[in-house]
């Protein structure tokens, strides 16, 4: 379905040289975003049913998961399309890349994969072992893959008791698309009860990010950190900031943390020791589920991509989609 034409960004027909990912670049600071109303622009881009997920290549092609499928964002004449890429419908949910391979967790407990070739097709290549739901998923300082276990899924008798943790998942370096053993990485409070920010133990994991050896993670209304220590074990889990709400997915710029705020509807912007700096306004977002940077091509480095989920687990009303928010004034004195 195409939407929307956006002015300011190259056609992919003239797609420069690969450039390193907005995430692993650090080009962008916090003083550049602007999330409030007054100067920033919503604007819809293209409908992904339960949207759940986004993720940029190196050289700027786009990702969405969503309820049903995960989709190439591509921009075409008059807006954008999204090209469902997997040889399966699925729940998806996170979305990770490394050395041209695009890796897709799915609820019902597949982890798919495929090669990011001109026409890329994701098929299962591995099956995780006791997940209640795999969620956030990215690549680790040891280039491995970590998953979340989020520990809500009604359907999944993987839930009860619950097991709240972080997997890691060893790719063969010579296949990436062959896992060859998943392992307890961190283990959470198998008690349950609400995460409050205020000590060291997972509960309610959810999105998940990297940055060198330290991990960036949502867990209920609380944003933590933990570092992989030399030899390659979980260090202490760090609570960095809480909010008396439900926290999905997170991105990360040179000096700050962006995240979505699911039940608030909008995004926040942070900076890496926890210090709200801004807050788009509540219910600017339909339930947003994950926040990244724009890259080029086919966005600007300030331009900040948003899924929506909409109502949860609808995949037909046109609530749920891929949007943007970019700057439309200059920034503020002395920002």
């Amino acid at each position: 379905m195409t939407v929307l034409l956006l002015p300011g960004c190259n056609d992919s027909s003239s797609r420069p040289a690969a450039t390193p990912p907005v995430e692993t670049g650090q080009t962008v600071r916090a003083a550049e975003l602007c999330l409030d109303s007054e100067c920033s622009q919503y604007l819809p881009l293209v409908d992904i049913p339960d949207a759940e997920n986004l993720v940029f290549s190196d050289d700027g092609r786009l990702f969405v998961s969503g309820g049903l499928q995960v989709y190439e964002v591509s921009r075409e004449a008059g807006g954008f399309s999204a090209q469902a890429i997997a040889d399966s419908d699925c729940n998806f949910t996170g979305l990770a890349i490394q050395d041209g391979t695009l890796y897709a967790a799915c609820a019902s407990g597949e982890l798919y994969a495929g090669q990011l070739t001109a026409a890329p097709l994701l098929s299962p290549v591995f099956s995780l072992v006791d997940m209640c739901l795999p969620n956030g998923i990215a690549i680790g300082p040891d280039r491995q893959l970590y998953v979340v276990d989020a520990t809500l899924n009604a359907n999944s008798q993987a839930c009860l008791p619950p097991n709240p943790r972080i997997d890691r998942l060893a790719i063969n370096p010579d296949n990436p698309l062959e896992i060859i053993s998943q392992e307890l990485w961190l283990q959470g409070s198998a008690a349950g009860g609400l995460a409050l920010g205020l000590d060291n133990q997972l509960r309610f994991p959810n999105g998940l990010r990297s940055e060198g050896s330290v991990f960036f993670g949502t867990d209920g209304g609380s944003i933590y950190t933990v570092a992989q220590l030399p030899g390659g074990a979980a260090g202490e889990v760090i609570p960095l900031y809480f909010t008396p709400t439900e926290l999905d997915d997170l991105g990360l710029l040179s000096d700050g943390i962006l995240v979505t705020d699911f039940f608030q509807g909008r995004v926040l912007l942070l900076s890496k020791t926890g210090v709200e700096l801004q807050s788009t306004d509540a219910g600017r977002f339909f339930s947003p589920s994950s926040v990244r940077l724009g890259q080029p091509p086919m966005f600007l480095p300030t331009d900040i991509l948003v899924t929506e989920k909409g109502i949860l687990g609808d995949n037909n009303l046109p609530l749920d989609r891929l949007s943007l928010l970019r700057r439309s004034s200059a920034p503020p004195t002395g920002g």
